[in-house]
């Protein structure tokens, strides 16, 4: 059989047929839309209900959580509002040792050869404080400034050469401060008009 023959015997492809065609995928065919669903009204209604008691339970929980919120910030706040009132009356307990450690640093400044008496009064005196700045405890500025009545009380009033009326001139008991609150004032003493001639001298 000559070359020629073989290649007149081979056989042509077949075209596709109809069915063929069909079992093909069609590239330029879009995604299935949703198969459409026949419910019942009975159906209908009982899933009505039941998304009605879905949100009955949705709207229970955020109120619970919002409750359980509110509840726990009040917890807080009273935790914070009793550990500040103990220390408020703690701090009003240890106040006097300031006072007292004040007028005896007073004596043993004026006492001769009482120096290490006072070097010793002033290292406690230093401690003392820093304990109160570790409580949030502050004394209250005074003495050189105008009288505040916010924080300041008058015990005395005395005239007082070049400074202006009003100021506070000694300081007779410290003041305190509870971070913004007011502990105790302090009591002080102010600078008065300085005194009117004597208006009968000519």
């Amino acid at each position: 059989m000559t070359e020629d023959a073989e290649h007149h015997e081979k056989p042509e492809p077949e075209a596709p047929t109809e069915e063929g065609r069909a079992g093909q995928p069609q590239s330029q065919a879009g995604p299935p839309g949703p198969a459409a669903v026949t419910i019942s009204a009975t159906e209908y209604e009982e899933l009505k209900t039941l998304a009605a008691e879905r949100d009955d339970y949705l709207q229970r929980l955020r109120r619970a959580v919002a409750d359980y919120l509110n509840l726990q910030k009040r917890i807080d706040k009273m935790k914070a509002d009793a550990q500040r009132d103990a220390l408020r009356r703690i701090t009003r307990l240890v106040l006097p040792l300031a006072d007292s450690l004040a007028r005896a640093l007073e004596v043993a400044e004026r006492t001769r050869g009482a120096e290490h008496l006072t070097q010793g009064l002033q290292v406690i005196e230093k401690e003392f404080y820093a304990i109160l700045r570790e409580l949030g405890v502050r004394p209250i500025e005074a003495k050189g400034l105008m009288f505040d009545p916010n924080y300041h009380e008058a015990i005395l009033e005395q005239p007082a050469d070049g400074v202006a009326p009003n100021t506070v001139i000694g300081e007779l008991k410290k003041g305190f401060l509870l971070g913004e609150e007011l502990l105790r004032p302090a009591q002080v003493v102010v600078s008065g008009p300085p005194p009117e001639p004597n208006q009968g001298q000519q």
